[in-house]
């Protein structure tokens, strides 16, 4: 009997032990289910996130593919045509045909070059705007178009947003020259020092070009008294310089580059952000290095209509800079004698847009009077 009720303790013992057990325990049971559940959850919604940023980076890769896949799919299916707003012969009408050759190659169509002068450029422009929205209507224009023209014809009424710039085909500088065997100066301080009792003449085109602007900024901006001897080409302003006819004379680089590299010449002052080093043996200050803010750079370039898609256009451009790196088309822009410009169509929309703030801030001061 004993034994029994001792063993009976004992039972009831041990299920007051193993109660109290699962008493303690399942408190702790439930919150590692609730924690391992929580971070299943957070686990699974992370794997989600992720899953939707990979979605998004497909699609996204996506509509790029479709975009590079429309440009790289378009082939014209008639011929192109780029004005040209000067004569055949000249340098942006040579520029032009080269340029033309290397899309003739690529796209495999012929290029027309039709040379529609007049109203420096207007009328070329405005016969680009009569077509219609097509990248194979195209046009050559120089900077002055949107900058100098407008300021000084008023019958020029050109916007550049109604056009989309293709790609940028030459720029070079433009610089102050003096020929030292003539008058003794070559250097800029020698020039401010000859006008303290010399009358200055300086050569450059006519009232409303880009040189005759520069000479009429810098040297009013110096207080140097000074009187332009205007010519139709800047050729022959350097010819007057040589021959001792003028002190001075603006002109682009290209066109001086035999003068100088002759010792007829010598470069005083560039109209650039940059010092010029183009030229063996000078280093040429800019006019702002001088204390003169006045910064032009002429740049000629391709453009089509605003409405042309820019995928389009996009892969016209990219066609021009892979002709650019041909053999070909080194030996033909050296012939030339052209300063090739690589510049993407936006590049070549802000140079515009700041030489032409440059250009209505000169004629303001100038010659607005």
């Amino acid at each position: 009997m004993m034994k029994k009720r001792l063993l009976a303790a004992a039972l009831m013992g041990t299920m007051v032990i193993s109660m109290m057990g699962c008493s303690g325990g399942g408190s702790g049971a439930t919150t590692a289910a609730t924690q391992a559940e929580t971070k299943a959850e957070t686990k699974a919604e992370t794997k989600a996130e992720e899953a939707k940023k990979e979605e998004a980076k497909k699609d996204d890769a996506k509509t790029e593919d479709t975009t590079a896949a429309q440009a790289a799919a378009w082939t014209p299916d008639h011929d192109i045509t780029i004005r040209v707003p000067n004569a055949a012969g000249g340098t942006m009408d040579t520029l032009s045909r080269i340029v033309g050759q290397g899309l003739q190659e690529k796209y495999g169509k012929t290029v027309m070059v039709n040379n529609i002068t007049g109203a420096n450029g207007a009328i070329a422009a405005a016969d680009l705007l009569s077509k219609n929205a097509d990248p194979c209507e195209m046009m050559t224009a120089g900077i002055s178009l949107f900058t100098l023209a407008p300021l000084f014809n008023k019958d020029v009424q050109v916007n550049l947003d109604d056009f989309k710039i293709i790609s940028a085909l030459v720029s070079e500088d433009f610089m102050l020259f003096t020929a030292p065997g003539n008058s003794g100066i070559s250097t800029w301080d020698e020039l401010v020092e000859y006008a303290k009792s010399n009358r200055v003449l300086f050569g450059s085109n006519t009232p409303g070009g880009t040189t005759h602007m520069l000479g009429t900024a810098l040297f009013g901006a110096a207080g140097i008294e000074a009187e332009a001897v205007t010519s139709d080409g800047s050729a022959k302003d350097l010819l007057a310089l040589s021959g001792g006819n003028v002190t001075c004379a603006i002109a682009a680089t290209s066109v001086a580059k035999q003068y100088v590299e002759e010792g007829t010449i010598v470069p005083l002052v560039v109209f650039s952000k940059d010092e010029f080093k183009g030229f063996d043996g000078f280093t040429v200050p800019t006019a702002t290095s001088l204390g003169y803010d006045i910064v032009f750079r002429s740049c000629n370039f391709l453009m089509t209509r605003a409405d042309v898609d820019q995928a389009i256009v996009d892969d016209i451009y990219n066609s021009i800079v892979e002709y650019y790196g041909t053999d070909e088309y080194k030996e033909l822009a050296a012939n030339a004698n052209a300063e090739t410009d690589d510049s993407d169509g936006a590049t070549v929309r802000k140079t515009i847009e700041d030489a032409a703030a440059t250009c209505q801030e000169i004629y303001d001061t100038y010659y607005a009077k």
